[in-house]
């Protein structure tokens, strides 16, 4: 499976009698019994390798992890597992390889997304989150009005209009089913409602209705307008009869797009999973309707006898995203997976996108649903995730306060408490970016009129919603350390070997044999970022000063303080933070394997050093190598070191180049990284 294997055949017996177990348990039961023996009891690995370090041998998709538990490689020592776990079971093995995966770097996603000084990182824009109101139960869906205003949908029945900091009761609105997941869950304007004024309401609702003698409840829709905070002309546009409705309180669906004079519409399985694959019932599907509410004749399933007309796809199970992607046309969707495989799906009339026939996930409890993740005549999805992250609304960023964005789909995630971006080119999934986490439950996310991003935070226990605006981080003001022709404010100080400029570039010479040469800044820096080219030709260590000290009373007035070391050597640690004439290393790179590679021996590199209070992180060629919190030095100079030469070194230069710094804050501007950090406070 990875490096090694699942089970030896010594340990193959005992773990067969168990067999009475399989099926029945949960997949950490079957983990357990079978594998946890070589590849440790939290897979972090023993005889066999680790399953969560994302290091494959055999390859790391899905079906490459499946053929390797179901072949295995007895030449190495790895047990085939066909024969004595069934299909489902290997599959649902590999979704809990994922989900220990995605708990083991847990911590370094939460790293690279927590704020700094209240400012949001991400790879092309930094933003602030700024609140615009609060509801008192789950803020479920957002609509924008033409005079600024916004609609809110609260789950448990409310419609507040909010306008000049204040939430105005909308009176009148239909009586909503608030039965488990059920409620008010969406409201959209029509796209001609400065024309018409409809406003159109998806909700859950009973219309007494009986299921095994429970009461039973159905999605509907109504348009209506809204007359001085009053619901008006109210008209039904979808209803489905009482004979589909069903006792179980999930699974609602309930979002709306429209496009050509059509309004398309999602139902969930509403917890009967089967009946997703089934035409005659209008569960999880996509529909398709005209927008006052007629069956379009061109309909897939229309002219299908008793099929549902209004249907547009089937084998949906409960899609809570649905958007147009506004430079193709295309529709686009999210939906719920079970434990595991949550989607995202591009939408097509008249296909069928096979839930639960094939699906990337397993059952709640652990245990196998089924091992089919692609069938013929069924969609596969663009983008799914294992674990689930509770997909729910999903929008096509069009606005102009986050140019790189423009055309990216958000997906807003619940249960992980996640906004992800998805870059699609040419129909295809190639990027997914978590741009925030750990704020709340993210239920919906909008582009605003005002090219803003805004998004419906939610809390538990008790209820409410919070709805936040992105605001973007103005572009950063560089300043230019290096001239390209002078050594302007700058000083050798302490060796005697020669700095110079040439061709653009500063060049240290390697020649004093007695001591460190340091070139520093003039001006002494705080907080900052500092970006830079660097080049080291010769068989000498080098290094960048952060926050140097000069006192002609400490350390003899030799150059002291952090150090980010360049490495010439086999070990190869540059990157790391050494405090030089203090405490040693703080930072090695040490069994770290990435962050040693990112350096090319005696070519140009590129650093990226961020020093923000008491945090430290850097950038080796794009590379984070190094997150560190320190409280030693919370000032100094930005500087060179020029390595004194020792008898068996013959010595070498340094080439610097393109140095600029960020010192009006930097907070603002500071870069997310993958590493989790370390804390040298108390050294």
């Amino acid at each position: 499976m990875k490096r090694l294997l699942l089970l030896t055949p010594l340990v193959l017996l005992p773990a067969l009698s168990a067999q009475n177990r399989i099926g029945t348990g949960s997949v950490n039961e079957l983990y357990q019994t079978y594998c946890a023996s070589c590849h440790g009891e939290n897979l972090e690995g023993g005889q066999g390798g680790s399953l969560v370090d994302d290091f494959w041998k055999h390859g790391s998709s899905d079906a490459e992890i499946t053929k390797s538990i179901a072949a295995g490689f007895p030449d190495l020592g790895m047990v085939p597992w066909k024969g004595v776990l069934d299909d489902e079971q290997i599959r649902s093995l590999v979704i809990y390889i994922r989900e220990q995966g995605q708990i083991a770097r847990a911590n370094a996603t939460t790293a690279k997304t927590q704020p700094q000084g209240g400012v949001f990182s991400t790879d092309h824009h930094n933003f602030t989150l700024e609140k615009i109101t609060q509801v008192e139960d789950i803020l479920w869906s957002m609509a924008f009005m033409p005079d600024d205003s916004i609609l809110l949908a609260q789950r448990d029945g409310p419609l507040w209009r909010h306008a000049d900091g204040v939430n105005h009761l909308v009176e009148g609105t239909p009586e909503v089913w608030q039965h488990g997941q059920g409620g008010l869950l969406e409201v959209a304007l029509h796209p001609d409602y400065a024309e018409n004024g409809w406003i159109y309401l998806g909700y859950s609702e009973n219309i007494g209705a009986k299921e095994a003698d429970k009461d039973a409840g159905m999605t509907a829709i109504v348009r209506g307008r809204i007359k001085d905070d009053q619901w008006i002309d109210q008209e039904y546009i979808f209803r489905v009869p009482g004979e589909f409705h069903t006792s179980s309180g999930v699974h609602y669906g309930t979002r709306f797009v429209f496009q050509d004079g059509y309004l398309f519409f999602s139902i969930g399985d509403r917890g009967r999973m089967q009946m997703a694959q089934d035409v005659t019932k209008p569960n999880g599907k996509i529909h398709r309707i005209f927008d006052d509410g007629r069956i379009p004749p061109d309909n897939p399933f229309v002219s299908q006898p008793d099929a549902y007309p209004s249907l547009w796809t089937l084998g949906n199970r409960n899609p809570q995203g649905l958007d147009i992607n506004p430079a193709t046309g295309e529709l686009w969707e999210t939906e719920h997976g079970p434990r595991g495989g949550d989607e995202t799906n591009l939408i097509e009339g008249g296909v069928n996108y096979g839930w639960p026939t094939i699906t990337y996930g397993m059952n709640y409890n652990g245990t196998p649903l089924t091992h089919l993740t692609e069938k013929e005549g069924m969609a596969q999805p663009k983008h799914y995730w294992n674990p689930s992250i509770a997909v729910c609304g999903i929008d096509f960023y069009e606005g102009d306060k986050f140019p790189d964005w423009n055309g990216d789909l958000f997906v807003a995630g619940m249960a992980s408490q996640e906004l992800h971006r998805l870059v699609i080119r040419d129909g295809e999934v190639v990027k997914d970016e978590i741009v925030l986490k750990g704020q709340g439950r993210v239920r919906d996310v909008l582009s605003g009129p005002d090219g803003h991003i805004y998004v419906a935070l939610n809390s538990r226990d008790p209820n409410y919603g919070e709805l936040y605006r992105l605001n973007p981080v103005p572009s950063p003001q560089w300043q230019s350390l290096f001239d390209g022709h002078s050594l302007d404010g700058w000083d050798v100080v302490d060796g005697n070997s020669t700095v110079l400029v040439d061709d653009g570039a500063i060049v240290a010479v390697h020649q004093d044999r007695e001591a460190m040469t340091y070139l520093v800044t003039e001006q002494t820096y705080a907080d900052f970022i500092l970006e830079l080219d660097v080049k080291v030709i010769g068989d000498l260590n080098s290094g960048i000063l952060l926050r140097g000290q000069h006192d002609a009373n400490i350390k003899g007035g030799k150059s002291h303080g952090y150090q980010m070391e360049i490495d010439q050597s086999e070990r190869q640690w540059t990157g790391g933070i050494y405090e030089e004439g203090g405490r040693g290393w703080l930072y090695s790179l040490e069994g770290k394997e990435t962050a040693r590679a990112a350096y090319q021996p005696s070519e140009w590199n590129h650093y990226r050093i961020e020093a923000i209070g008491e945090t430290f992180r850097i950038w080796v060629n794009g590379v984070p190598t190094l997150h560190l919190r320190d409280d030693q030095t919370a000032a100094g100079t930005i500087g060179f070191q020029i390595h004194s030469l020792t008898p068996e070194l013959s010595g070498g230069a340094m080439y610097i180049r393109n140095v600029r710094i960020l010192s009006e804050d930097p907070v603002n501007h500071h870069q997310s990284t993958t590493l989790p950090a370390e804390d040298t406070r108390e050294l």
